[in-house]
C-alpha cells in the first residue's frame, strides 16, 4: 500500500470513528426529553444526567481531536498528489541513469518492519535504526547506526552512537534484519497516528525507545504520547515524528 493510499485509510477510519462514537453517546435525546420540563430534580436521575453530559463533552473532545487529524492528513495528502508525477519521473530517469552507467550498485538491506506509518525505503550504510536488544533485564529497543551491510542485505553491523559511561566509543552489534526498525530519513512525511494507536517512541533527550500510546498530533507533526509506565499519571509527552515508530507485531 502506498503512502497516499494511508493517508487516505487514516481520513476515512477517522471519520467512521466519530460516526461511532457520536451514535453510542448522542446528545439528541436527551437535550429533547429535558427540553420542556426542564432538568430532573431527583438526585439520582440528576446525576445520571451529569454522566451522560460529561461523556458527551469527552466525546466531542475526542472528535476534534480526530477531526484534526483529517485534517492534516488531507493536507498533506494534496500536497503529495501533486508532487507524485514529479517524483515518479525522476525515479524512472534514476533508474535509467545506473542502468546505462553499468558501474557496480551500493549493497542496501532491509528492514522486517514496515507499513504506511514508516519508511519502507532501503537500509543504506549510515541509516538511522531502532535495534532490539537484549540484555538481562529483557528487551529494549536503542538508536543505532548503520556501519556494515552483510550477506544478501538481511544483516548488519551497526553501531551504537553514544559513548559508554568511560567516554569509549558505543559499543558495536550483529543485527537481522527482525532486530532493527528503520528510522525515515528527515524531510519524509507520512500519515498521522489515529488516536490511542500503539507505537515505539524514543524518549526525549535518550537514545531508547519504549512503548507508548497515541493521544494527538501538533500541526508541525509532533506526536504527543503516552508512554508505559510513566511515574506522572496521565502524563503527555511530546516526540518528534521521525522518532515515533510503528510497534512492532511480533
Amino acid at each position: 500500500m502506498s503512502n497516499i493510499e494511508g493517508y487516505w485509510d487514516i481520513v476515512i477510519s477517522s471519520l467512521q470513528d466519530i460516526c461511532n462514537a457520536n451514535e453510542s453517546t448522542t446528545f439528541d435525546d436527551l437535550y429533547s426529553k429535558y427540553l420542556d420540563g426542564g432538568l430532573p430534580t431527583d438526585l439520582k436521575e440528576l446525576n445520571a444526567l451529569k454522566s451522560s453530559v460529561s461523556d458527551h463533552k469527552s466525546n466531542i473532545q475526542t472528535s476534534a481531536r480526530v477531526i484534526e487529524t483529517c485534517q492534516q492528513n488531507l493536507s498533506t495528502l494534496i500536497a503529495n498528489l501533486q508532487k507524485q508525477g514529479r517524483a515518479s519521473r525522476n525515479n524512472s530517469i534514476s533508474k535509467e541513469s545506473k542502468t546505462v552507467s553499468g558501474k557496480k550498485q551500493k549493497k542496501v538491506g532491509r528492514s522486517y518492519y514496515t507499513s504506511k506509518y514508516n519508511s519502507s525505503e532501503p537500509v543504506v550504510l549510515g541509516s538511522e535504526v531502532a535495534y532490539k536488544l537484549k540484555n538481562r533485564h529483557g528487551e529494549e529497543w536503542i538508536q543505532c547506526e548503520v556501519t556494515k551491510i552483510l550477506g544478501d542485505g538481511m544483516k548488519f553491523e551497526i553501531r551504537d552512537p553514544e559513548p559508554d559511561e568511560n567516554n569509549n566509543p558505543g559499543q558495536t552489534f550483529k543485527a537481522n534484519y527482525k532486530e532493527i526498525i528503520l528510522i525515515s530519513p528527515p524531510g519524509q512525511s507520512f500519515p498521522n497516528y489515529p488516536y490511542g494507536f500503539k507505537v515505539l517512541a524514543r524518549y526525549p533527550e535518550t537514545t531508547t525507545f519504549y512503548p507508548a500510546v497515541v493521544v494527538g498530533t501538533k500541526k508541525d507533526g509532533t506526536v504527543r504520547l503516552k508512554f508505559d509506565g510513566e511515574e506522572e499519571a496521565n502524563k503527555e509527552t511530546e516526540v518528534d515524528r521521525r522518532s515515533v515508530l510503528p510497534f512492532p507485531d511480533k
